[in-house]
C-alpha cells in the first residue's frame, strides 16, 4: 500500500474538508503546498461529504497516492462504498491506524485510547480527524495526529483551518500542523 523505497517519505494531510456544506473545494493553497512540497501521499481522514473531493485528489496526485478512510459525514454512496472505516497498515517499521475518530474534541486522545483498545496494541501513529481540532500529541508511546480542519465555521467557538504532513523515515515519525491565514 505505502511504498518505502525511498530514505524517507512526505506524507500531505487533511480532514473533514465538508465539501460543498462549507466550501466548494479544498483551498488552492493546501493543494498547491503539497504540489510545492512534492509529497509522496496524500492521507484524507474524512469527512469529505461528496466524492467529488476524493476524485479531485485521485486526479491531482494519482490513485496510488491517495489514502483515504470514510468519515461520519460521508453518507455520499461512492465513498461509503470506496473507503473503509479504518485502515491498518505499516509505513516502513512504523505500525499505523488511520480512521475518522468519534466524539467531541476534548479529551479525544484517551477516548481513542479507551475505545480502541490502544494501551495493548503495537501501534506507533494513529492518524484521525473529526474534531476540526489539530492534534499533535504522544501519549503512551503512541503519536496521535489530526490535522484538523481545512474549511472551518463560526459558532461557539473558533476554530482555525489547518491541514498537515508526516515526515516518515526508518527511525522517526516527524509531524507538522500548518496553519492557513484566514
Amino acid at each position: 500500500m505505502i511504498q518505502t523505497d525511498k530514505e524517507e517519505i512526505l506524507i500531505g494531510l487533511l480532514s473533514d474538508t465538508h465539501v460543498p456544506q462549507r466550501t466548494n473545494k479544498v483551498p488552492d493553497v493546501v493543494i498547491d503546498d503539497f504540489k510545492d512540497r512534492n509529497v509522496d501521499y496524500v492521507f484524507h481522514t474524512g469527512d469529505f461529504t461528496t466524492y467529488s473531493v476524493y476524485k479531485n485528489l485521485i486526479d491531482t496526485f494519482g490513485k496510488d497516492k491517495v489514502v483515504a478512510v470514510c468519515g461520519n459525514m460521508d453518507f455520499d454512496s461512492e465513498l461509503k462504498q470506496m473507503l473503509p472505516e479504518k485502515l491498518e497498515f505499516k509505513i516502513y517499521d512504523h505500525k499505523v491506524l488511520m480512521l475518522h475518530g468519534m466524539g467531541g474534541p476534548n479529551i479525544i486522545v484517551k477516548r481513542l485510547i479507551k475505545k480502541l483498545d490502544l494501551l495493548n496494541s503495537s501501534y506507533n501513529l494513529v492518524i484521525f480527524g473529526h474534531t476540526h481540532r489539530p492534534v499533535n500529541e504522544t501519549s503512551h508511546g503512541i503519536l496521535f495526529f489530526n490535522p484538523g480542519t481545512t474549511t472551518p465555521i463560526d459558532n461557539k467557538f473558533t476554530v482555525i483551518s489547518s491541514y498537515g504532513y508526516l515526515k516518515i523515515s526508518k527511525d522517526n515519525i516527524v509531524p507538522e500542523i500548518v496553519y492557513i491565514k484566514n
